[in-house]
């Protein structure tokens, strides 16, 4: 079953007509993330909502987590989410202690180092955790008296914020005059250099939403992923939020797919991760999509088009002069489609 934000259809392999073209809502949809409450201005590209919706579900990793082990974490998660005082406006080491800690604890994240220096000297770049895949690579990494060595053995550096704290803009709360994702930015930049390219993951999260990013994405900076943890588990409290069953159900799983320690680990005879496999299989989902659409608006949307202006052109008008402006028109359609796609419309 594909998994719709309301109002979408199913892909149609039917040809447009000349009335008009059906639209493939699960490619590129900004919709997706509303359904989630992702606010998200046109960003978070890591894994498109199209992989994220249905092809995903093909992928081995998603058949063989069984449903006990998603049971499982669901109530450990939701067990820490609804205990965690966030009513009292927790601060910082609060929410990271009695939250992203504990969470990162039930996706496997067991062998951690906090507080670890990326600088060679002094400690302008320190965040607030190091992630190693296994107790062996966290021994190792122990043994470096340079702290800023151990990331070469980490899976993922780890950046907490407090509850509530906007993770794309600064804010006057104290030590909160730059962005999260500008520091988290520049953590990534960091240790790509400091470990010459072994560590390229980052997560960045204020508890409710947890973002993942990629120091190989195509931008850095927008193509990450972005999930809203409290909207997922239905625990807002409004109807806006909550999530019917199955499909609470498909979210967690990508939750726990995109955030568990497991994904980070190298396996089969390629030695990718689940998420460099995920990346792969979603810019060829693209690249399938892209051609599809390519193909339907230049063989059935715009000859329908010029035929519709042609019939209602004034008596006169040459064909170039017609096939002028319904290329205005198409190019017109597309970017207000596009705009649309990218969330960069007025509300």
């Amino acid at each position: 079953m594909a998994y719709r934000t309301p109002g979408s259809r199913k892909h149609s392999t039917r040809r447009y007509s000349n009335a008009g073209a059906p639209v493939n809502d699960s490619h590129n949809n900004p919709y997706w993330r509303r359904t989630l409450n992702i606010e998200l201005p046109g960003q978070g590209g890591l894994l498109t909502p199209g992989f994220l919706t249905d092809t995903i579900r093909e992928m081995d990793d998603w058949t063989t987590l069984s449903d006990a082990e998603v049971d499982q974490i669901d109530e450990a998660i939701r067990e820490t989410v609804s205990e965690f005082g966030a009513a009292q406006s927790p601060n910082e080491a609060q929410t990271e202690q009695d939250l992203i800690w504990p969470v990162l604890s039930h996706l496997g994240w067991t062998e951690t180092l906090p507080q670890q220096t990326l600088s060679v000297k002094g400690r302008s770049d320190v965040p607030d955790g190091l992630l190693f895949g296994n107790p062996e690579s966290k021994t190792e990494a122990v043994a470096s008296p340079e702290e800023w060595r151990r990331y070469a053995l980490g899976r993922a550096l780890l950046e907490a914020k407090r509850w509530g704290c906007p993770l794309d803009r600064r804010s006057e709360e104290p030590g909160e005059a730059v962005p999260p994702s500008t520091q988290m930015l520049r953590y990534m930049r960091r240790a790509e250099i400091v470990t010459e390219g072994k560590l390229r993951w980052g997560l960045l999260t204020n508890g409710r939403h947890w973002r993942l990013y990629f120091s190989n994405a195509r931008s850095v900076s927008e193509d990450f992923l972005d999930l809203d943890l409290v909207a997922i588990l239905g625990l807002d409290g409004t109807d806006r939020l909550a999530l019917e069953t199955e499909e609470h159900r498909h979210w967690l799983k990508v939750f726990i797919l995109a955030f568990r320690r497991a994904s980070f680990d190298p396996t089969g005879p390629d030695g990718r991760s689940f998420h460099i496999r995920a990346i792969d299989e979603g810019r060829s989902y693209e690249a399938r999509i892209a051609e599809d659409l390519s193909e339907k608006v230049f063989d059935d949307v715009f000859p329908g088009l010029a035929r519709a202006m042609d019939a209602a052109a004034p008596d006169g008008t040459s064909l170039d002069e017609v096939r002028e402006g319904a290329l205005v028109v198409l190019y017109r359609l597309l970017f207000l489609l596009y705009a649309e796609d990218r969330n960069l419309g007025v509300e």
